[in-house]
């Protein structure tokens, strides 16, 4: 019942991570994927992986940030498999750095990549789909965009735009087919969390989250996955938490 033969999907951020771990469901389900990323050696590694099975890859490097990038990017999608039904837009940025002592150029590095890189990319996959009349959009949100923690001034707007604006598209392309949904991960152990989450941070997040661990990337990738299905496609406009109750928790006693 679930399969995506015949669908073509674009995964940006896809050679690592949660990226990886999506564009390896989405091809188990026979679909063609499109890697996109800036590591190169990666993104040829993830597409040598998934091709070595049977499955049907290929790799683009792009800079989500740069319109011309994002628009060659859809055109060698298009080019090489003749369709765009699937956009999953992960690839982003992130630091900690408190609000007083937030620069400007990170403040435009940070909104540069998430939340213009979100808005060229959807955008550009967007019109594609509105004019075939058919797509599944999932972008990239955060916990980080729900709910207030120290030191993501940029990230976290940066981060709720993308669920602001992921409304608006989806509001805007119902009727065209297109559904457009945004994940908001909590705590997921990532190659990129492992360096980033020091003892004292992880121990803050732990204290919140009622499964008490962090989650994985295969689990955010099943969520990202199901929005992509054909099955989906009365969920549009809506924001996933992916966070072991994070976002439904208040006071956690034991017992």
């Amino acid at each position: 019942m679930f399969a995506l033969k015949g669908h073509t999907a674009i995964v940006t951020g896809g050679a690592s991570g949660i990226g990886l771990a999506t564009a390896r469901m989405l091809a188990a389900l026979d679909a063609s994927v499109v890697i996109a990323d800036l590591n190169e050696e990666a993104g040829h590694g993830a597409v040598a992986e998934l091709t070595a099975d049977g499955r049907k890859a290929i790799f683009v490097r792009a800079d989500v940030a740069d319109a011309d990038d994002v628009n060659a990017l859809v055109a060698a999608t298009l080019e090489k498999f003749g369709s765009l039904e699937i956009l999953m837009h992960f690839a982003g940025i992130g630091m900690e750095q408190g609000a007083l002592d937030t620069t400007r150029e990170n403040w435009d590095r940070i909104t540069g990549v998430n939340l213009t890189g979100s808005f060229l990319m959807m955008q550009a996959a967007g019109r594609v789909m509105v004019e075939n009349g058919y797509g599944r959009i999932v972008a990239m949100s955060s916990m980080a965009g729900i709910r207030g923690g120290t030191g993501r001034t940029a990230y976290a707007a940066s981060k709720g735009g993308v669920a602001a604006m992921m409304r608006v598209m989806s509001v805007e392309w119902a009727k065209s087919g297109v559904t457009v949904n945004a994940l908001a991960p909590g705590a997921i152990e990532t190659a990129l969390v492992k360096k980033m989450h020091d003892a004292e941070t992880r121990r803050a997040y732990l204290a919140g989250i009622p499964m008490d661990r962090y989650g994985t990337p295969e689990e955010v990738a099943a969520a990202a996955v199901y929005l992509a299905l054909p099955q989906s496609g009365y969920i549009t406009g809506v924001t996933l938490p992916v966070d072991g109750g994070f976002d439904a928790s208040g006071v956690i006693k034991d017992g």
